[in-house]
């Protein structure tokens, strides 16, 4: 009985200095870690269906993340024209790069968001277009092919 008492008392200790041990680790790990001060900031540009990008020209900084809202009602794509954005930090969403090396959109259906961390500097002019489907080729013109053009100026 003695024992057991002996061993508890000992499973016991070990397991409280067990716990001061990896509180003091986890301190001295959490002042280790720092910010990451390359991320400067976000910008977010809304699509909206009355026909604008809001705001439609976005100045930032390098390093910079824009998000882009689609609030129109249709899904739609982002394409850039002119210089071409070939550099981005982090992970883009709704962003890949095609057969040239530069960033294209995939579809961004109605009320989602697509990001794009820019690091070169420059003028990057942008349209946002409706995606075609079968269900808009009934609709007139006007409702099927709208185009928002924007532009980001990474100072």
């Amino acid at each position: 009985m003695e024992t057991l008492k002996t061993s508890a008392i000992v499973c016991l200790t070990l397991v409280l200095v067990g716990a001061l041990f990896s509180t003091a680790l986890a301190a001295d790990k959490e002042d280790k870690i720092q910010p990451d001060k390359s991320i400067k900031a976000h910008k977010i540009i809304r699509i909206i269906d009355i026909g604008s990008v809001q705001p439609g020209v976005a100045t930032v900084q390098p390093g910079t993340t824009v998000i882009w809202i689609n609030n129109s009602k249709r899904t739609i794509e982002l394409q850039f024209e002119g210089k071409q954005v070939t550099l981005a930090c982090k992970s883009p969403v709704h962003f890949v790069i095609d057969e040239q090396g530069s960033f294209i959109s995939d579809r961004i259906p109605s009320g989602s968001v697509a990001s794009l961390c820019f690091v070169e500097r420059g003028e990057f002019k942008y349209v946002a277009r409706n995606v075609l489907s079968s269900y808009s080729a009934g609709l007139p013109y006007e409702d099927r092919a709208r185009e928002f053009r924007g532009k980001v100026v990474v100072k």
